[in-house]
């Protein structure tokens, strides 16, 4: 963090020029060029370092126009640099630790020091430099280095985290189906886990969270979340239906019961991951405070919109299959064990 606010850079962008010539005039003053008109139009790179732009800079006149230099001199300077700075600026086939002779230098680095900013400001200088850089014939230029590694991870995430919101909620719906065994109930408990999706995908979007890997478990964690609080909410009502109680009354009980556990468990985790809202690193940061809305949102969706719809589809016979009474021998479920119920 403190190198961080010293150098306002946290991050590299590496342009991987390759020729069969690399100290010509030609790839020499395409490099050059590169450097000069992306630092022109891009405000997140900062600086740029090469070995031809070592040369081109240390060339340039005040109030003059910037000129590449020739091929030879770059080779020269080369030549004479230190072999750590010949291993970072220039590669060949056959590199060993003290670098490449000149002749077999077939690739150059520019290196591109870039601005602190999110992944999606650094994708926007990326995608723009890959697409508009267009080399001579016999030169190809790869961008590369960290931030192209950082925007990779971002379009792979932005790429597959509607397909795992989709998958998640598909494999939950099926196995609600299962173990409820009925379709009704089993949307009743996805119609809350829906609205929670929904709901902290606007949160995170109104309160500006950065998509990273961590941030891009919202939705299965709320869906984890909020499927658990609806699925036993319904389950404890549909034993106190079997109770003899009413659908407002078995509703009422069962969330009368089960919602102090549910509140002190989510705030147990609220708590708990809270605590990484206080990291300096802003990827945890974002990743405590939005596990804390998520479990918030999943808490608030199962106890304020799952019992009045339970309600109103069990009024209609949808949730209890018949309407049990006191006395009744129907089996109530009792944590895998089944008892007859005992007319109270």
């Amino acid at each position: 963090g403190i190198l961080k606010d010293e150098v306002k850079s946290s991050s590299e962008l590496g342009i991987y020029v390759q020729s069969d010539e690399a100290f010509s005039d030609e790839s020499v003053a395409f490099v050059h060029d590169l450097a000069v008109s992306s630092l022109d139009e891009h405000e997140e790179l900062l600086t740029a370092s090469s070995i031809v732009t070592t040369v081109s800079f240390l060339i340039e006149m005040p109030d003059t126009t910037q000129l590449p230099p020739r091929g030879i001199d770059v080779a020269n300077a080369y030549a004479l640099a230190p072999p750590g700075i010949k291993a970072s600026v220039a590669a060949c086939p056959d590199a060993d630790a003290g670098g490449c002779s000149v002749e077999e230098v077939d690739s150059l680095n520019l290196i591109f020091r870039t601005a602190a900013g999110s992944l999606e400001d650094r994708a926007v200088v990326v995608n723009d430099i890959r697409d508009s850089v267009s080399p001579p014939e016999g030169i190809s230029a790869t961008p590369s280095g960290l931030a192209v590694v950082g925007v990779g991870l971002l379009e792979n995430l932005e790429a597959n985290r509607t397909l795992l919101t989709y998958v998640a909620l598909a494999l939950v719906f099926v196995f609600l189906l299962l173990r409820l065994r009925g379709l009704v109930r089993a949307l009743l408990c996805m119609v809350p886990v829906l609205m929670g999706v929904g709901a902290t995908s606007l949160i995170a979007y109104a309160a500006g969270f950065k998509l990273s890997p961590l941030t891009a478990l919202g939705g299965p964690l709320v869906i984890a979340a909020c499927t658990e609080f609806t699925s036993l909410i319904l389950t404890r009502h549909m034993e106190e239906r079997r109770r003899g109680l009413d659908p407002q009354a078995a509703a009422d009980m069962a969330s009368a019961r089960t919602g102090r556990a549910f509140a002190t468990s989510a705030l147990t985790t609220i708590v708990g991951v809270g605590v990484l809202a206080t990291s300096p690193l802003p990827l945890l940061r974002d990743f405590g405070i939005l596990t804390a809305v998520n479990v918030a949102v999943a808490l608030l969706a199962a106890l304020i919109v799952l019992p009045p719809i339970m309600v109103w589809a069990d009024e209609r016979g949808w949730v209890a299959a018949k309407r049990w009474g006191p006395g009744s021998n129907d089996p109530v479920p009792t944590g895998g064990r089944e008892r007859p119920l005992r007319a109270e």
